[in-house]
């Protein structure tokens, strides 16, 4: 029994068949945005790992064909860019300005939580990372001194619940425009949400793209010099 735990086929196996599991409940739902596959997946793959007992290094060697195929993907993602190159340009200033805006209140309402909880110069360092994609919330962490492992914990925090909620946000606000809901989804929930905003359509897909891209590279210039001159 320990074998077949172990072998790297059944991480595989599992991580594929609960995607595929929860994608079919999704579709099932109507698009409950609650039943993101992505998420699910996830969640189901750590209970793997910890209820099975195998090391994340056995797990991450099963997955290893997946790993491998996210280069391409991402890679891939510039052809819907491309495609729609004439509409982001006329989006351009709007689209910046929201980012950045975004950016800006994400950045200080976190400190703002942060100070009013009365939490340690640590726990503000990393809570400030959680509006960027993990990579780059790894390469700020490790800029301004904060544990790289608790900067991902307040990414997943942040984009897990916005996420599953994001539906309901949506209807709540009546925002209904594929490529407000795209943005909102890339700048706010990083790679699931623009995994999210891909099976609303392409066009929401090619904004959360845009959105992800942007959040990272305006946080990544700011960021350090709010931590560096607040904390």
């Amino acid at each position: 029994m320990e074998t077949i735990i172990t072998h790297p086929l059944t991480s595989l196996t599992l991580t594929l068949s609960a995607y595929s599991a929860f994608t079919w409940l999704q579709e099932r739902s109507g698009g409950l945005a609650a039943l993101n596959p992505a998420v699910w997946s996830i969640l189901l793959c750590i209970a793997f790992i910890r209820l099975s007992g195998i090391s994340y290094e056995t797990y991450l060697e099963g997955v290893a064909p997946i790993d491998f195929l996210l280069g391409p993907v991402t890679v891939a993602l510039a052809i819907p860019l491309y495609r729609l190159l004439d509409i982001l340009r006329s989006d351009a200033k709007a689209v910046l300005s929201t980012v950045s805006f975004a950016c800006i209140m994400s950045a200080f309402s976190a400190l703002g939580f942060a100070i009013l909880f009365a939490a340690s110069e640590e726990m503000r360092r990393a809570i400030l990372t959680k509006s960027v994609t993990a990579p780059i919330a790894i390469e700020i962490a490790n800029t301004t001194g904060t544990p790289a492992s608790l900067a991902i914990m307040f990414v997943l925090a942040t984009n897990i619940p916005w996420l599953l909620m994001s539906g309901f946000i949506f209807k709540a606000i009546r925002v209904s425009g594929e490529r407000a809901q795209g943005l909102a989804l890339g700048a706010v929930c990083h790679g699931l949400g623009t995994a999210r905003a891909f099976q609303i359509s392409p066009v929401a897909g090619t904004y959360a793209v845009i959105g992800m891209s942007l959040m990272g590279v305006l946080s990544g210039i700011i960021l350090p010099f709010v931590i560096l001159a607040i904390l």
